[in-house]
This record gives C-alpha cells, structure tokens and sequence, in this order.
C-alpha cells in the first residue's frame, strides 16, 4: 500500500521506519521522501513510459492508444502533483499554447477547459 499523505487531515506523512521481514531489521528515524511519491501508481508507470518514449508524445499517443489532449492533461496533473500545487482553474496558458502551435482544436481547447474547471 502506497500513503503519502494523512488518510484523516491529509497532510504530508513522514517516513519514521522501515524494516526488513527477511531478518527482522528495522531502522527507525526521519527519513527523506521523494516527489514520486505523491504520484499514484498509475501516474508513475506513465511517467515511466514517457521517458522511455523520450518525451515524444505522439509516440505516447501510440503506445496507450489515447488522443494529444489526454497526454498532455495527465502530464499537467503529474506536474501539479510534482509541484505540489493545485491547478489554478484560471489558468489555462498550456492548452491556450497547445492552440496556437496547432496541436489540438477549438472543441479539443475547450473541452480541456471545461474538464479543467469542473475538477
């Protein structure tokens, strides 16, 4: 089981030990978390697959069989959560750039914002 933050408050969990059930080690303490651990496991074995895509998201299109939009929405949720911050609902400068450079439509721009807004 994966617990990053208090199942009552919601606060950030501290690591104070771990231990080893092949001889019975433990080794108490305060111990250093990463930021790849407020990813859930599927967020990770995303993350996992786009650097072994290089990146390339029409390469991840491909391999998960989903469209640019969805992509570029579960890296934005991956980096809010990386950043610790939630998405601000006026801020919408990545699918607004996604729309100039072409890469998804009108109906694509807004439906993420829609998306967006009601999360």
């Amino acid at each position: 089981m994966k617990l990053s933050s208090c199942p009552v408050c919601q606060h950030k969990l501290k690591i104070r030990e771990y231990y080893c059930e092949a001889c019975d080690l433990s080794l108490k303490g305060e111990f250093e978390t990463n930021f790849l651990e407020a990813l859930t496991r599927e967020q990770l074995e995303f993350t996992r697959l786009f650097l072994i895509c290089q990146g390339n998201i029409k390469e991840m299109e491909k391999r998960l069989n989903i469209s640019y939009p969805t992509v570029k929405n579960r890296l934005s949720e991956i980096v809010r959560k990386i950043r610790g911050t939630e998405s601000p609902e006026s801020d919408f400068s990545d699918i607004m750039n996604d729309l100039d450079e072409g890469f998804i439509s009108v109906e694509e721009a807004l439906s993420m914002i829609e998306t967006r807004r009601n999360k």
